[in-house]
């Protein structure tokens, strides 16, 4: 394979799993030379975007789990859960507990319950702790991990409470600092869900809205956008979701397009996938079955496989598989996931978190 043209080895290995690639960093040095650059680093992503590749279900356990779904739906059970290590400066027991902040191409941004924050790639196993922001990290309502794509940089967003007021904070990678952010439009303070999920260089959150003339409430997609660090509302929810007794979340993108999966209380579950023409935003459906012979009563849609299944979560902890054509469902089982436990996805990547 040294005797290929250097073009057609980056084709080949731009196409395969990060993990492997890591090893392949000691075939030779020309080889380490490919995998550390930049440019192979984004064409390697990009790929395992196009193709909805490598992605894969965090738990933050003491000692934490990564979960490959798809391997779980076609029945690799024995590569379906690794255990992954959580870098030496986090802090563990006996008052463990790692909050999820967010996660971008890989990067997975975490707090522990030291006020250790940190960037994070499971893949890789880089690290970078991040200094102290100006608010109080543990009344943050919001907060997420993004991508700005002009300026070629990944960014961590938070807003918290301190001294009665309202703090909107962005740290961003290469100046290695937090600055607070004025002027940022409508703060959506009452949220389903705190963590953004990143998508295209914009950061999604879901909003409670009060709509005044009719006195009702509704759903809002909100979004913030890493460039122009603005806060918007996007689109609204179709009525027929209640927030007074449904139960949303956002999802990974699916096929390039954000989704929104519901949990109609008493009667099914609806999957949602934004679209845009031109400036209009819209709905489509994408899945809706009954709601029967749920396990648990506090059940959460997190994503979809490749072959239709649905990724559950159930009470809080739980996780399930449900095929919707047959009916059945699959527990993941597990180790030592408890109340204590947050999930979050990522996908697998060569990003570092060190620039």
């Amino acid at each position: 394979m040294s005797r290929l043209p250097e073009d057609l080895i980056i084709e080949i290995l731009s196409r395969l799993p990060a993990k492997p690639l890591i090893r392949f960093k000691k075939v030779s040095k020309i080889w380490n030379s490919i995998i550390s650059d930049p440019q192979f680093i984004k064409l390697h992503l990009q790929r395992a975007k196009q193709t909805n590749n490598n992605v894969r279900l965090l738990l933050s356990t003491f000692s934490p789990q990564s979960l490959d779904f798809e391997a779980f739906s076609n029945g690799d059970l024995s590569n379906a859960i690794t255990k992954v290590s959580f870098p030496e400066i986090v802090k563990g027991p006996p008052t463990f507990y790692v909050k999820i902040i967010g996660s971008c191409d890989g990067l997975v941004c975490l707090l522990d319950d030291h006020g250790t924050m940190f960037l994070w790639n499971p893949t890789t196993e880089e690290c970078k702790k991040l200094p102290n922001p100006k608010g109080a990290i543990y009344s943050m309502f919001l907060h997420g991990v993004g991508y700005n794509v002009g300026t070629d940089d990944y960014g961590v967003l938070i807003a918290s409470y301190f001294s009665g007021e309202i703090i909107v904070e962005l740290y961003t990678l290469k100046t290695n600092m937090w600055r607070e952010i004025e002027n940022v439009g409508p703060i959506p303070e009452e949220s389903s869900g705190f963590s953004g999920i990143a998508w295209n260089g914009t950061l999604y959150w879901l909003k409670v809205k009060e709509v005044s003339n009719v006195n009702k409430k509704v759903y809002v997609i909100v979004s913030f956008d890493m460039a122009d660090e603005k806060f918007k509302e996007v689109v609204s929810l179709p009525e027929r979701f209640d927030p007074s007794s449904d139960k949303v979340s956002l999802g990974m993108p699916e096929n390039g397009k954000l989704c929104v999966f519901c949990e109609c209380k008493g009667r099914c579950f609806e999957g949602l996938v934004l679209n845009f023409n031109g400036g209009e935003a819209f709905w489509t459906k994408l899945f809706d079955f009954p709601q029967i012979k749920f396990p648990g009563f506090d059940n959460e849609v997190l994503c979809l496989t490749k072959n239709g299944e649905i990724v559950l979560e159930s009470d809080g902890w739980k996780l399930y598989l449900y095929n919707p054509k047959e009916g059945i469902f699959r527990n993941f089982e597990m180790n030592n996931c408890g109340d204590a436990c947050e999930l979050g996805l990522y996908v697998e990547s060569l990003v570092s978190p060190n620039v």
